[in-house]
């Protein structure tokens, strides 16, 4: 997968879109294929970011949607995080010997 070309990308995208479209599509199935730990959660995150950029009117209402689809997502991060410290808090008080 080596590193992202951005200028490359942007020029294939300015010189042929359906050629950037083929492209960026073999890249996502490669990158979701390799990590298929992930694979049903990536794919349905792909499908909502497709879903989003093909319902906006415009190039600017994609990008704000797909930010905001991030923010929830990093958001529910935070809280499950959260989640987990809260935990974490109460085993390692329940394991602790003074506990005992």
């Amino acid at each position: 997968m080596g590193s992202f070309d951005f200028d490359y990308w942007k020029n294939l995208a300015e010189s042929d879109p359906a050629a950037f479209f083929r492209a960026r599509d073999r890249y996502l199935h490669l990158f979701i294929a390799a990590h298929p730990e992930h694979q049903a959660s990536l794919i349905a995150l792909q499908a909502r970011i497709d879903t989003t950029r093909a319902m906006a009117g415009s190039p600017m209402q994609a990008c704000r949607g797909i930010l905001s689809l991030l923010e929830d997502h990093l958001l529910l991060l935070g809280e499950t995080l959260a989640e987990l410290r809260s935990e974490t808090v109460g085993l390692h008080g329940m394991l602790s010997p003074t506990a005992c």
